[in-house]
């Protein structure tokens, strides 16, 4: 263990009152966790990788140490167990540990995936201007619209809606018992004369 961390002893002492019986046991568990505290290191490496530098992950493991070995602690004195029932401490210890490890690992990464997912300010503010301006084009074109058939007589308004709609020009035609060619030409001649009433 580094010298920066500190030891099992001074973890165990600050969460248990020292009676001669809980003395006995937390010499046991300290020991067991002398032994183990370097194969959890070397696995907690192993399972960070090129991240194992990072300044939230260096104290990652003395902290779930910490807790995991208080709350062990706590546990066994509240049970009154001792830690002989236990079969093997060290084997218990690991197992634990890894738990713990791999939960919060789990946790830490889904809130990372999760930070990901969530575009930049700049990105947003980016984003946000072409949708205002976006919003506003199709804000004027729709008063442009509702202008235009405010403007249009009902023939017009009634091909224009039926277009729309997806009529063909010859089904307008057999509704308005015109010929195809003549509704088109009516049709474009009224609309020639919207558009110049428009344009002044």
């Amino acid at each position: 263990m580094p010298s920066s961390d500190p030891g099992p002893e001074w973890i165990i002492s600050t969460c248990l009152p020292t009676t001669p019986t809980d003395k006995t046991n937390q010499e046991e568990l300290i020991q067991s966790a002398r032994r183990v505290w370097p194969h959890l290191r070397a696995h907690v490496n192993r399972e960070l990788g090129s991240r194992q530098n990072d300044p939230e992950n260096v104290t990652l493991a003395a902290e779930i140490w910490e807790g995991m070995l208080q709350s062990i602690a706590r546990s066994l004195h509240r049970l009154r167990t001792s830690y002989a029932e236990i079969a093997n401490l060290d084997s218990y210890l690991i197992g634990a540990f890894r738990h713990r490890f791999a939960r919060i690992r789990r946790r830490q990464q889904r809130r990372e995936r999760l930070i990901q997912l969530v575009a930049s300010a700049n990105e947003l503010d980016v984003l946000a201007a072409k949708r205002g301006l976006r919003a506003c084009v199709d804000l004027e074109r729709e008063i442009l619209a509702k202008e235009v058939l405010a403007r249009m007589d009902v023939w017009l308004r009634r091909v224009w809606t039926a277009r729309q709609y997806g009529y063909s020009w010859k089904e307008i035609a057999e509704y308005l018992g015109t010929g195809e060619q003549s509704t088109k030409m009516k049709f474009r001649y009224k609309l020639g004369i919207l558009r110049g009433r428009l344009s002044k």
